[in-house]
């Protein structure tokens, strides 16, 4: 099933595709158009009786919360006159329009700005949504929610997870004609599609920056990769803490900070090989590389750095008032920002950047 052509009308441009795309990817609503341009709301999963998704057709959503709500004319129930059921958004010739109702995810942690191009990718850094600023730095939304099919059936989100791995597929191909990617069976399982969606995504980041020089999408695919690997680690490091299993020097808290550190650095070099990426240094890309001083005193070691942005793991908050953090700015490289990776269980990941 080509679920563009289901429910993005034709002859539409491809820019104004990515728009109707975004708008499902940040609303959980897939935006259809009446001809007389009133836009409807398609859900393939729901109950009719209120509009909710469910399991299944007729699922279990109306038998759990009672009966839908109806809105006569005058305050009216449906019994009293003959009041309009609020629908299940779909428009059917001979009807009335329907009353609609919000179907659908519920929507992600206001952003600011409110810039829909966030949610397109590829991205920079610089259009990722901000949750608020915090004396530390910019906090960002976090990133597993920008592919965040919750709402659709299984058939419904293989369909679009396909389609959107079809979309990056042919991106890279349009960037580099002899690209050829390993394997491309596709996945079974919601898990499965969604590791192949960020392989595709950051091999599209290499090429883009291979061909065209551009950075950009790299950083952010790093600190999706980088986001990932640290939460996934702190919930393993945690459980290797109460099974006496992590070794302890200090304390804890530096202990299960190391074992992140460590697993961080071993997925991002695991990816970056995958992808036929040199990591030991040079102009573009490092992993846990020495970056010296301006003075030639010394050295700090980021974990990432990607162009002229460092990225650090780290399961404290940091400041510019850090020592650390105030060497990279002032080392040679001259970097225009800093990225702190910490895992989403310690209050997520925020970017520092160079004052002006």
């Amino acid at each position: 099933m080509n679920m563009e052509r289901a429910w993005i009308p034709a002859g539409v441009s491809p820019a104004e595709r990515r728009r109707l795309f975004s708008i499902w990817i940040r609303t959980g609503r897939i935006p259809t158009h009446r001809d007389d341009g009133v836009e409807l709301k398609f859900n393939p999963w729901h109950d009719p009786r209120d509009g909710r998704f469910t399991s299944g057709p007729g699922g279990e959503a109306a038998a759990r919360d009672g009966p839908s709500e109806r809105v006569g004319e005058g305050g009216g129930g449906a019994g009293e006159g003959g009041g309009v059921v609020r629908s299940d958004g779909v428009y059917r010739p001979g009807e009335p329009g329907p009353t609609l109702i919000p179907i659908g995810a519920p929507e992600p942690p206001e952003t600011r700005g409110g810039n829909i191009r966030a949610f397109e990718d590829p991205m920079t850094l610089d259009e990722l949504p901000i949750l608020r600023d915090t004396p530390a730095g910019a906090l960002l939304a976090p990133l597993d929610g920008f592919l965040n099919i919750t709402g659709p059936g299984a058939e419904i989100r293989t369909a679009l997870m396909r389609a959107q791995a079809d979309k990056i597929l042919a991106d890279i191909k349009a960037l580099d004609p002899n690209f050829v990617y390993q394997s491309f069976q596709f996945p079974s399982t919601e898990a499965g599609q969604r590791r192949l969606i960020d392989d595709l995504r950051f091999n599209r980041a290499v090429v883009m920056m291979r061909v065209k020089g551009d950075l950009g999408p790299l950083r952010v695919e790093a600190v999706r990769t980088m986001q990932q690997i640290a939460d996934d680690a702190y919930v393993d490091g945690s459980a290797r803490l109460a099974a006496s299993a992590l070794p302890v020097r200090l304390h804890e808290r530096e202990a299960l900070g190391n074992f992140i550190d460590q697993e961080v650095r071993r997925g991002l070099r695991r990816r970056f090989n995958a992808a036929g990426v040199v990591t030991s240094g040079g102009a573009q890309i490092a992993v846990n590389r020495r970056e010296y001083l301006s003075e030639g005193s010394g050295f700090r070691i980021p974990d990432l750095r990607i162009g002229d942005v460092f990225f650090d793991v780290s399961l404290s908050e940091k400041r510019m008032s850090d020592s650390q953090v105030r060497q990279f700015f002032e080392g040679r490289s001259r970097p225009s920002a800093v990225v702190i990776v910490r895992p989403q269980q310690e209050g997520g990941s925020y970017i520092i950047r160079r004052a002006k």
